[in-house]
């Protein structure tokens, strides 16, 4: 059976297209033009980097460059919140931010934060490092005044006006360490007030007036 002659019109269709002409619709329509490369950026620009680009670029480098093999890593302290049971894993070479800080320790009695002194937590990482110790146990930060004034009319030994309640102050205890040998240690550093409550085994350190008290 022998082929059907190509027309004319449909060879001079396949032409057009091969030369990157336009070719006209066979019912009239407007020509459309073949399709071409998206135009480069002006010389100097370089393009835009895609999303997924940009994504892998930023993961890649948040926590930066990754130890050399057999590099002891830093050692942490391990905070622990008595109140919120809320651990605060630092790094004494990279400590979290302040933001962080005051959030860890907030009152626990309404939730809120203050800007807590920053050489709070570098008194709970000398007293770790000073005893060995990779946990320190908060018993209080910052008090909101609102909780200060509910203690004190609940008969607790608390001041009017204490350290705790401007974000001066923390109460705390090292595991297996006397709250004497390190109320000794707490005065030994000429940071402010230490006060000693041996019945409740925790020491008070803040940034206020050198002073010294015990309490129950």
């Amino acid at each position: 059976m022998s082929r059907a002659p190509v027309r004319a019109p449909v060879l001079a269709s396949v032409l057009a297209l091969a030369a990157g002409a336009a070719v006209p619709h066979p019912l009239g329509a407007a020509p459309t033009a073949p399709p071409t490369a998206a135009p480069a950026p002006p010389s100097g620009i370089s393009a835009a980097p895609a999303k997924k680009d940009r994504f892998a670029a930023a993961k890649s480098t948040r926590h930066g460059p990754p130890p050399a093999p057999g590099t002891q890593p830093a050692r942490l302290v391990n905070l622990y919140n008595f109140w919120t049971k809320e651990w605060l894993a630092v790094d004494a070479g990279s400590p979290p931010a302040p933001a962080t800080v005051d959030r860890f320790l907030r009152d626990h009695f309404t939730s809120k934060t203050t800007a807590m002194e920053p050489r709070l937590l570098g008194v709970l990482l000398a007293a770790a490092a000073s005893f060995h110790s990779d946990v320190i146990d908060v018993v209080s930060g910052f008090r909101h005044p609102k909780y200060n004034l509910i203690l004190r009319k609940k008969g607790h030994q608390v001041a009017r006006d204490s350290q705790h309640t401007h974000g001066n102050a923390v109460d705390f205890f090292v595991p297996q360490v006397s709250a004497q040998a390190l109320e000794a240690w707490a005065r030994a550093q000429h940071l402010g007030g230490v006060g000693l409550y041996p019945d409740s085994g925790f020491v008070h350190m803040d940034t206020g007036p050198i002073r010294y008290w015990s309490g129950e």
